[in-house]
């Protein structure tokens, strides 16, 4: 008789620790594929029920057909920790749906037994409810470990001594480092004090709030998102949108800043940057108010507009700068205060008016000069690539002295410095399945040669429809015309070697 030899189980030697970084690694795929692994061994399965981070997805777990199995499942999982007194790291309970509605005591009463196991990580989304809010219990005062909290959907009233919560959660929760607040209410003036160690703070589309306030001595980085224009009366003026921000501490520490439906004004803002001689990035989005920007800043690296259709003028004196985009109907930046000596990407998506007359690659416009001396800032002779992109065909610039557009409603520039071969960017053209693509070509181009090589096998392996591959040597002439009604883009690839 054969000898039989048994199988060690290795996967249940593994360190604690290990198996934890498994589990989280397993998580990415879905948290039923995580929770799926307690069938693996008793040891594994020990050790899942005991995990450091628990997050609870009710919409997500395929294996739940009702709240009742759902609650039972969260209770469950929380057992381990009560009957061993082990502490939670984290503890998150997102995207509860509105089936969940009933389930607001059910979260009080997880909040208060993951408090009182020293939860030093924690997040509700109740943003699914609905119209509905999830109202903050008074026992998030004793959530004196807390260093993350990530809050949405919530609503904070006034405690049995008539102080808000929120202020009074600052005062009893001061080791908070990172605080992110999405679609809250029940505040009006928030005052952020008293927290010594916050470095993230968040505020995103909390409604009625009118006054922001931040004393923060060690602020990294701010987000504020009001609330989109679309959700107010069309009766009230952008000018009357309530919410005025003031970062009174922080200045010496701030490295992000991102405001997005603001009502700040022109010299207000121009003021509070003054204010930031730390900051690295500053990303603005549709700032109703704002019309003519002046950015100032010897340290800042990335700079993005987006979403502006009124913006009238932007001056921006940053040396520094290595990243800029921009989204909106026009160019109301001038180049020549630029410094674009260091930039290394950028992007700009431009879209016409209905009530425009005009495309874009008409030559008697003001912006397409602007756009011309903007693209010729940079020196070609390093590898530059500048692509134009549409629907049907390519045209590939490799050294041009000249630079035609052809007519189109939306136009989206792109400028990055290549990480990796020319390859990947031919590969990255022929993604798009062109029909032709045209290449304006210099002296020791090697794109040409790449395209043949590559044109073939993508045919045969992606049914790619291309039909034809041009070139002209040199510059563009000035009887060359481009007709083209289909959306354009245009890439430009800095550095690029062959």
């Amino acid at each position: 008789m054969a000898e039989i030899v048994a199988r060690k189980d290795r996967i249940s030697e593994l360190p604690v620790h290990i198996i934890h970084d498994i589990l989280r690694r397993i998580r990415q795929n879905g948290l039923d594929e995580e929770t799926r692994t307690r069938v693996l061994s008793k040891r594994w399965n020990l050790i899942w029920r005991t995990r450091p981070d628990l997050i609870f997805q009710s919409s997500h777990y395929s294996l739940f057909t009702n709240l009742e199995d759902f609650v039972k499942f969260v209770d469950d999982s929380l057992q381990p920790y009560v009957k061993q007194n082990l502490s939670i790291e984290m503890l998150r309970l997102t995207q509860l749906h509105p089936r969940e509605l009933p389930c607001h005591s059910h979260v009080d009463r997880w909040l208060e037994l993951a408090i009182k196991l020293h939860v030093r990580f924690l997040e509700i989304d109740a943003a699914w409810f609905g119209s509905s809010y999830y109202s903050i219990p008074d026992s998030i005062y004793a959530a004196k470990t807390l260093t993350v909290l990530y809050l949405s959907g919530c609503n904070f009233g006034i405690d049995n001594n008539s102080t808000n919560k929120l202020q009074g959660l600052f005062s009893t929760c001061s080791l908070i480092r990172d605080l992110k607040l999405s679609r809250c209410m029940g505040f009006k003036n928030l005052h952020v004090l008293g927290l010594l160690y916050l470095e993230n703070l968040e505020l995103t589309r909390c409604k009625k709030l009118e006054k922001v306030e931040i004393w923060a001595p060690n602020l990294k980085q701010f987000v504020y998102a009001g609330m989109p224009l679309e959700e107010y009366p069309r009766t009230l003026e952008p000018e009357l949108l309530p919410c005025t921000i003031d970062i009174l501490d922080g200045h010496k520490t701030l490295e992000y800043l991102h405001l997005e439906a603001t009502t700040m004004a022109d010299q207000q803002f121009e003021y509070q940057l003054s204010m930031f001689p730390a900051l690295e990035v500053l990303e603005l989005t549709g700032c109703y108010v704002m019309k003519n920007i002046k950015v100032v800043s010897e340290k800042l690296k990335r700079f993005t507009l987006w979403h502006w259709q009124d913006l009238e003028q932007v001056n921006v004196l940053a040396p520094n700068l290595m990243a800029f985009y921009f989204e909106g109907c026009k160019m109301p930046f001038s180049i020549s205060t630029m410094d674009l000596s260091n930039l290394e990407c950028g992007r700009l998506d431009l879209s016409l008016q209905p009530s425009d007359s005009y495309n874009f690659g008409d030559v008697d416009t003001s912006w397409y000069k602007n756009l011309l001396c903007f693209v010729q800032k940079f020196n070609y002779s390093n590898g530059l690539k500048l692509v134009f992109h549409c629907e049907e065909s390519i045209l590939i610039y490799e050294a041009p002295r000249a630079i035609l557009l052809p007519p189109t409603r939306k136009l989206d520039l792109y400028l990055e410095s290549p990480t990796t071969r020319l390859e990947s960017f031919v590969n990255d053209m022929m993604f798009a399945q062109p029909k032709i693509i045209s290449i304006v070509h210099g002296i020791d181009s090697k794109i040409l040669q790449i395209l043949h090589e590559m044109t073939a096998a993508y045919t045969k392996k992606q049914n790619i429809r291309l039909k034809e591959v041009t070139n002209y040597k040199g510059a563009a002439e000035d009887g060359v015309q481009l007709v083209s009604v289909l959306p354009l883009k245009i890439f430009l690839d800095l550095g690029i070697k062959g």
